[in-house]
C-alpha cells in the first residue's frame, strides 16, 4: 500500500519551511528553548522529542476520561494541575524539536510532516482538558467553543497550501499564546475547583447586563472572538495576494488561484460544520459524549495531515472522503437516531483509529525510505 506517489516524494524532498508570524511571547521563550535544547543528548531524534511530549498529554488524557468520563462533575485537584502540566510540556517539547534537527544535522521534510500531524491530534486533546475543566457536558457552547479553536488552526495550514508560509500568528496572539490560555484554564481549575468558572459576572460587575453569563461564557466568547480576528486575518492574506507571485518551486502540482482557494476552504468549513452539528448533541447516552469528540478529533487530524502532506509536497490537495463520510454517518444520526448513537460513536472511532494508523504508518515509512532516514534514530554520520 502506498500514499504518496513518486512525484509527491519527489515534491517532498525540496520542501522549504517558511514560518511567520511570531509573538512577542515566542522571542521572549526563545533564549530557554535555545538553554533547553543545549541540555539534550545528541543521540536523541527530534520526532522522539515530540513523540514524547505527547505522550504526557495522552497519560493527562485517559487519566481526566477516567476520573470525568462525561466531562462534568469534578475531578481530583492534581487531574487538572497534571493536564495544564502537559500542555507546557508538550508546547515547550514541540518547539525544540526543530532546533534539536539542526543542532544534530538531522532536519528533514519527515520532522515537520511529524511535528504537524501530532500538533492535530494534541489541539483535541487540550481542548477537551478545557472542557472537563469548566464542568460543562457537550452543548451548543462547548461546540461553538471547540469549533473556535479548530478552526484557525486548520485554516493556518489552507493559508501555508496558498502562500508557502505558515504563521503561527498575527504577531500579537498566536500557537504560543494559545496553548497558554488553555493550559491556564486547567490551572485554575486545579487550584480553585471547576465551580470557579460557575461564577457570574455580576458578582464581579453589578451593572453586567446578562444576569445568568458565568465566567465560563465569557471564556467561550473570548475564544469565539480570537477565532474570527485571526480568521479574518487569514483570510485578508490569502485573498489580498495573488498566487502568481509563489515561486515556481513552491507552486509544483498545487491546485492554485481562487477557484481552488474557495474549493479548499469550503471542505474545511464543512469539516467544521459537521463537528458543530455533532459535538452539539446533548442528548448523550453515558460514555457518548468523549467518544463523539474523539471521532471528530481523528477525523480532524487526519484531514489536517493530508492538507498539511499536500503543500509539503506541492500536491493538489485531495481530502480524505472516507473519514469525512464517517464523520458525516455519525452526525446526522446524532440527529434523527436511526441507530444507537453511542454504538455508531464507538464503532466509528475503532474504524477511525485503525484507519489513521494505517495511513499515518504508511506515509512515515514512505518517507523515511524515500529520504533514507529514521523516523526516531539519528543516522550516524558515515566517514
Amino acid at each position: 500500500m502506498q500514499v504518496l506517489s513518486q512525484r509527491a516524494l519527489n515534491g517532498l524532498r525540496t520542501y522549504v519551511y517558511k514560518p511567520g508570524g511570531y509573538t512577542w511571547l515566542d522571542h521572549a521563550h526563545t533564549p530557554f528553548w535555545n538553554w533547553l535544547t543545549a541540555q539534550l543528548p545528541m543521540w536523541l531524534a527530534p520526532n522522539l522529542i515530540t513523540l514524547s511530549g505527547l505522550l504526557v498529554t495522552f497519560v493527562a488524557y485517559f487519566t481526566m476520561w477516567y476520573e470525568l468520563p462525561e466531562f462534568a462533575g469534578t475531578a481530583p485537584r492534581w487531574t487538572y494541575i497534571f493536564a495544564g502540566t502537559s500542555i507546557l510540556i508538550y508546547t515547550n517539547l514541540d518547539c525544540v524539536d526543530g532546533k534539536q534537527a539542526r543542532r544534530t544535522n538531522s532536519s528533514s521534510p519527515l520532522g515537520q510532516l511529524f511535528d504537524h500531524g501530532c500538533d492535530a491530534i494534541a489541539l483535541h486533546v487540550m481542548l477537551t482538558f478545557v472542557q472537563a475543566a469548566i464542568n460543562m457536558p457537550s452543548s451548543v457552547l462547548t461546540s461553538v467553543a471547540g469549533i473556535a479553536v479548530y478552526l484557525p488552526w486548520m485554516v493556518s495550514h489552507w493559508e501555508e497550501y496558498h502562500t508557502g508560509v505558515l504563521m503561527y500568528g498575527d504577531g500579537h496572539f498566536g500557537i504560543l499564546e494559545a496553548n497558554y490560555v488553555l493550559a491556564a484554564v486547567t490551572f485554575v481549575s486545579g487550584i480553585f475547583g471547576p465551580a470557579v468558572w460557575d461564577y457570574r459576572l455580576t458578582n464581579l460587575v453589578a451593572a453586567w447586563p446578562y444576569k445568568d453569563m458565568e465566567l465560563k461564557h465569557a471564556l467561550i466568547l473570548f475564544a469565539a472572538a480570537v477565532a474570527l480576528i485571526q480568521f479574518y486575518g487569514q483570510m485578508r492574506r490569502v485573498f489580498l495576494n495573488s498566487w502568481t507571485k509563489l515561486p515556481a518551486a513552491e507552486r509544483g502540482h498545487k491546485e492554485l488561484g481562487n477557484a481552488a482557494r474557495l474549493r479548499h476552504l469550503v471542505y474545511a468549513l464543512v469539516l467544521m460544520a459537521l463537528g458543530a452539528i455533532y459535538l452539539a448533541d446533548d442528548k448523550l447516552k453515558r460514555g457518548q459524549a468523549r467518544l463523539a469528540t474523539l471521532l471528530y478529533g481523528i477525523v480532524y487530524a487526519i484531514v489536517a495531515t493530508q492538507l498539511i502532506m499536500d503543500h509539503m509536497c506541492k500536491e493538489p490537495f485531495r481530502p480524505p472522503l472516507f473519514p469525512m463520510a464517517v464523520l458525516a454517518t455519525a452526525a446526522l444520526n446524532s440527529v434523527v437516531e436511526l441507530v444507537d448513537a453511542r454504538m455508531v460513536a464507538a464503532g466509528g472511532v475503532a474504524i477511525m483509529i485503525a484507519y489513521y494508523g494505517v495511513y499515518v504508518s504508511t506515509i512515515v515509512n514512505q518517507v523515511c525510505a524515500f529520504l533514507g532516514v529514521k523516523c526516531f534514530s539519528i543516522a550516524p554520520k558515515r566517514g
